[in-house]
């Protein structure tokens, strides 16, 4: 179960990262700056030299044991509910995933801007909200697509029909 759980931690947890500071953030025109540089998130008072790249990075790598405690918390509240691995359940993990890494994102923000002392332009709670939303948007996307094409990750994959579902006749 943890190797599943580490396997799709790492997809979801890159992939959100990307996201976020490639599509999200600058469309906020929070971390513009010039090539090469990168001024935080927009509120720093002195620029460092951190590509965008290494930035991305750095900030995702940070974040993955986080989305991998996520993922194994959601995994384990979802299976003691429900053990079976039903479609029901599939989706009920990709929402409890969603909403776990949503919470977890909002300390992780703050805990980035503590250790890099990067401010964001404009507000606080705006820039929380909004990054909450692309990681649950983006969580429970990927976490869905990899529970219908995998199964639930407490159970052993199984021969499976087309979308992953148990084939006609097996228990």
């Amino acid at each position: 179960m943890v190797w599943r759980i580490v396997a799709l931690g790492v997809v979801e947890n890159y992939t959100t990262g990307w996201v976020l500071h490639y599509v999200y953030l600058p469309d906020q025109q929070l971390a513009a700056g010039p090539v090469g540089e990168h001024a935080g998130h927009g509120g720093a008072e002195t620029p460092h030299t951190l590509s965008p790249l290494l930035h991305f990075l750095r900030d995702s790598t940070l974040a993955l044991p986080v989305t991998i405690v996520v993922l194994l918390i959601a995994a384990l509240a979802v299976r003691a509910l429900w053990p079976a691995d039903t479609a029901r359940v599939r989706i009920g993990y990709a929402v409890a995933a969603a909403v776990a890494a949503g919470i977890a994102s909002v300390p992780e923000v703050l805990a980035h801007g503590w250790l890099f002392d990067e401010q964001v332009a404009g507000s606080l709670a705006s820039h929380l909200t909004g990054v909450a939303l692309v990681t649950v948007r983006y969580t429970f996307a990927l976490t869905l697509i990899a529970a219908v094409l995998f199964g639930v990750p407490w159970r052993a994959p199984r021969s499976t029909g087309r979308i992953g579902l148990p084939v006609h006749g097996e228990a």
